[in-house]
């Protein structure tokens, strides 16, 4: 018999591995996992009653023109926050909601 404690729950998908390989390279990089990232995508789902992507076929909503758009914000000397001042933003507002229940 297997006993599950409330909260944790299995989730399994398929990636390629390369992908998979680079995603957590990046996030070890920034203090974060896999499974991290994922509870923080649900979290903002549940909170926002949204999903957090711009999922369009128009070329000026997609992701696509939004990272255009900061990559040549960069080139112009636009320097933004620390990911780990974000992040750790981010974990705050998480608590905070969190603490309201």
């Amino acid at each position: 018999m297997v006993l599950k404690m409330p909260g944790n729950a299995n989730w399994s998908t398929r990636l390629d591995p390369t992908l998979k390989m680079q995603a957590e390279e990046v996030l070890s990089g920034v203090g974060l996992t896999m499974s991290g990232v994922f509870t923080m995508l649900l979290k903002q789902i549940v909170r926002e009653q949204s999903v957090p992507l711009s999922l369009s076929l128009d070329s000026s909503n997609a992701v696509y023109a939004n990272l255009l758009e900061a990559q040549a914000d960069r080139a112009n000397g636009y320097q933004g926050r620390n990911a780990r001042d974000v992040l750790r933003d981010m974990e705050q507002a998480i608590a905070e909601v969190e603490a309201r229940g």
